[in-house]
């Protein structure tokens, strides 16, 4: 899916030329091990970018004249990771506008902030690509947007305005319906079919020839048509298995695209998942809450049984740059190092409808990556250089 790349005008003004210039650089990478996320590690290997693309990858690119060369001998190259699940970029005051409880019409991308501090610790932490949006204080919060955490040029950096319309599972307070799962429930499938009136009325006016007036217009019911069409799919925060359940049964009825985020409880109906083709944003394995054994391992079960994962900082929660950490330790409970690495980058394009620029080191794709000084996985190792479109955004200097 590609996006619609509406810039409001009065971007244009401050969108700078000398950082999209810098993108015909033509940069060799060589002499690391090359962790593409869709094949075996190339040792020894060279990466070649030009233009902000890749442009060749293997063992022996000779540097093309005027090349930029860096040596990434002893190091570990990685695609630049993705973070599927943040809200960096806006003020906390503007990620839930709560008491409201289905606001499908909020978009994130209208209280964004391109300069938020947060994008620098994302790149510092190998992290170029993040799906950041509305958080659970509703439970229909509106569409996330999918952008690169570096550059000024705003046309470059926005891949998805339409980046999943945010679900959040459980009562939003006990003073007011709905209090329970069953009142979520119903409420969330009263709305989807009141979405389906609209578009249904809506539709009947352009066949009798547009006559008379249209019905009237609402954004709600606009942007929940989008789920409904299949222009953009629900990023639904959930726990419980029951809440899972509960979803994948509205899925089934109004045939929506359906990923689940956080995911504590999702290993327990792995199999359900699996055979519907859902997948999961899992919970970050790294520093945040005491969880169960069980659910620690539960990425692996649902790896185990088919689904595809991510893993998630839920940024601000956790600071991007231990995105990778998350991973690593999800080894700990058996998931193959290039499976776990994939859970922070290809897998987290695929099901940010993104995989066709970033996620994987391959020829045409954006030319982002991550150098560290040792293995990816290890906590030991550190981020040494990010080159997001081509072009070195970030080297970490002795002491950082």
């Amino acid at each position: 899916m590609k996006s619609s790349r509406l810039i409001p005008v009065a971007w244009l003004a401050v969108i700078a030329t000398p950082a999209a210039a810098q993108t015909d650089e033509t940069l060799l990478v060589r002499g690391g091990t090359i962790h593409t996320a869709v094949g075996a590690p190339i040792r020894n290997g060279a990466i070649l970018l030009r233009g902000g693309k890749i442009v060749a990858i293997g063992t022996s690119i000779a540097a093309p004249a005027g090349a930029r060369i860096i040596d990434a001998t002893g190091k570990d190259i990685v695609p630049g990771m993705i973070d599927n699940h943040s809200h960096i970029g806006a003020r906390p005051t503007d990620i839930n506008d709560f008491p409201k409880l289905i606001g499908p019409e909020h978009r994130f991308l209208d209280a964004l902030d391109w300069n938020d501090p947060d994008f620098k610790d994302a790149i510092e932490g190998g992290v170029t690509t993040i799906v950041t949006g509305p958080g659970s204080g509703e439970n229909v919060s509106g569409m996330a947007v999918v952008i690169k955490t570096f550059g000024t040029d705003y046309t470059k950096r926005m891949l998805l305005e339409k980046g999943g319309m945010k679900f959040a599972m459980g009562p939003k307070g006990r003073d007011r319906y709905p209090a329970t799962a069953m009142g979520v429930a119903a409420n969330l499938r009263q709305y989807l079919i009141k979405t389906q009136e609209y578009q249904a009325a809506q539709k009947k006016w352009e066949d009798d020839g547009r006559k008379g007036n249209p019905p009237a217009r609402d954004l709600g019911y606009e942007a929940m048509g989008d789920v409904l069409a299949k222009r953009t799919y629900v990023r639904a925060h959930v726990h419980p298995a029951t809440d899972v359940m509960t979803l994948v049964r509205l899925k089934e009825e109004f045939g929506f695209d359906l990923t689940l985020h956080h995911s504590t409880e999702a290993y327990k109906v792995a199999p359900e998942l699996a055979k519907r083709g859902i997948s999961a944003v899992v919970l970050p394995l790294g520093p945040r809450i005491g969880v169960t054994e069980d659910a620690m391992a539960g990425p692996y079960i649902l790896w185990k049984a088919g689904v595809k994962i991510a893993m998630h900082t839920d940024a601000p929660v956790i600071s991007q740059k231990w995105l990778r950490l998350c991973a690593a330790l999800a080894m700990r409970y058996g998931i193959p190092e290039e499976e776990a690495l994939k859970m922070v980058t290809l897998n987290a394009a695929e099901i940010a409808r993104v995989a066709d620029r970033v996620g994987s080191l391959e020829v045409g794709k954006d030319a982002d990556l991550t150098i560290l000084n040792g293995p990816w996985y290890e906590p030991a190792s550190r981020v040494e250089t990010v080159i997001g479109d081509g072009r070195v955004i970030y080297e970490r200097k002795d002491g950082n």
